[in-house]
């Protein structure tokens, strides 16, 4: 049964550490929600254009 992770995740361009995302997400494991998150920041910084892809570093789960 999933549930519900608040997180911190820090991000990154590879180059500068670009400030912080907080949010939540449902999963049925924390490993299935740390590599949500991590998709969900590549994503977001495909969106917002960046040049380099945006990885998040490190991500904090409560």
């Amino acid at each position: 049964m999933p549930k519900t992770y608040h997180f911190i995740a820090q991000v990154s361009d590879g180059k500068y550490d670009d400030g912080e995302s907080a949010g939540t997400v449902r999963a049925s494991s924390e490993a299935e929600a740390k590599r949500a998150i991590a998709e969900w920041v590549r994503q977001d910084g495909a969106r917002k254009g960046s040049k380099r892809p945006w990885t998040a570093t490190r991500i904090e789960l409560t």
